[in-house]
């Protein structure tokens, strides 16, 4: 098959959407189909470390905000590919994958990552406006449908518009289980952050607001034992504010600020760094495939009782499930796994025994294509 997976943005740059269509391409390219990714140019055609597997095409665009961009060049480039593969959100994409439909008859499968809402009023307005006009038919138009699960896509913004006969499981996100697996601590990277001795939190995504970096924060200000700190590895967005918070609250040497940190380098070596992971979310979190990378690392994983992470975690077994925007109960959770290290391992053990079961790329990339096959057969 000749294949098209489109895209907002795309590795180097840092971001789990990205990292789920890196891998979705590079796994059906590895099946024996003709691949390209199109995404956004941020800035350079080309980036160090692009994969031979499969070919990427960015797109440049005039009218580019935040994570996306109008590229009406999309629609005549997707006339030549068998099927198309959209990931959304991509405002200033996603339309022309839906006009290539229209136009040239290009059948697309969609995966629903996350609801948008935007972090700023205007970008609010500009959401508001656009999902009536524009996502119903989007989403209509796709021949099948995926995402983190038919939870999640019940509980989105866009639970009302999907349709059900259309909607397939597919796995999602996986984990690379060579590149994240259990092995000892680096001591050189722990002394670089003086974090030798300590128990170590692990925090790992982009530095956004619903990520509920701020909730953990206050969760190990807190816990006053200052053999306790906190590893957050990612960027971005507001980090700044959370570098802020912790000064305030005279955690300097407790919460330790990585910065993002790429798959391909030294990000396997900064998950085994921690001794659990927390991902506190507020809303919007629709997966998280730094908990898989966490659980491949042998880590069990602390995370919000939303539809999407809480699914990849069972409570009590191989990490804890807390309750969303509930700092009290974020607190005890830490203190369970932080309070008794043998029963943290042992439920870090389960955790990569679950991901190795389940969540290989492999499987995915066979799911995708035996999908693809099925919108070709129609």
């Amino acid at each position: 098959m000749k294949i098209a997976e489109v895209i907002a943005v795309f590795p180097p740059f840092h971001g789990g959407m990205g990292y789920v269509c890196f891998h979705n391409a590079r796994d059906l390219a590895r099946r024996g189909h003709d691949v390209t990714v199109f995404t956004l140019d941020l800035g350079h055609r080309r980036c160090e470390g692009d994969p031979a597997d499969f070919r990427i095409e960015r797109l440049r665009t005039p009218l580019r905000y935040g994570d996306g961009g109008a590229v009406p060049q999309l629609a005549s480039k997707l006339r030549k590919f068998d099927i198309v593969h959209l990931h959304y959100p991509f405002f200033g994409g996603a339309e022309y994958v839906y006009l290539a439909s229209r136009l040239w008859g290009r059948r697309y499968f969609l995966t629903y990552h996350m609801d948008v809402y935007g972090n700023d009023a205007l970008k609010r307005l500009a959401i508001g406006v656009y999902e009536p006009l524009l996502l119903k038919r989007i989403i209509r138009g796709a021949s099948l449908v995926t995402g983190p699960g038919r939870e999640y896509l019940k509980s989105s913004k866009a639970g009302g518009l999907f349709e059900w006969d259309k909607v397939v499981e597919t796995g999602h996100g996986g984990v690379d289980v060579n590149r994240y697996s259990p092995r000892e601590k680096d001591l050189p990277l722990l002394r670089k952050y003086g974090l030798e001795g300590k128990t170590v939190v692990l925090f790992a995504g982009n530095l956004q607001p619903f990520k509920g970096l701020h909730l953990l924060i206050d969760a190990i200000a807190r816990i006053g034992d200052p053999a306790l700190a906190l590893l957050v590895v990612g960027g971005g967005y507001g980090e700044e504010g959370y570098r802020k918070q912790a000064r305030e609250k005279g955690l300097e040497g407790r919460v330790v600020f990585a910065g993002p940190q790429s798959p391909e380098g030294a990000l396997p070596d900064h998950f085994n760094l921690g001794d659990f992971l927390v991902l506190p979310s507020t809303h919007s979190e629709s997966f998280g495939l730094v908990i898989l990378e966490a659980m491949a690392s042998g880590k069990p994983a602390v995370v919000s009782a939303l539809p999407g992470p809480s699914r990849l975690v069972e409570d009590g077994v191989d990490g804890l499930i807390v309750r969303v925007g509930d700092v009290g109960d974020l607190l005890n959770k830490i203190e369970v796994l932080r309070r008794d290290p043998t029963r943290c391992r042992e439920m870090g053990v389960r955790a990569r025994e679950k991901v190795v079961r389940k969540y290989r790329w492999e499987t995915i990339g066979e799911n995708l294509e035996k999908a693809f096959r099925q919108i070709l057969a129609r």
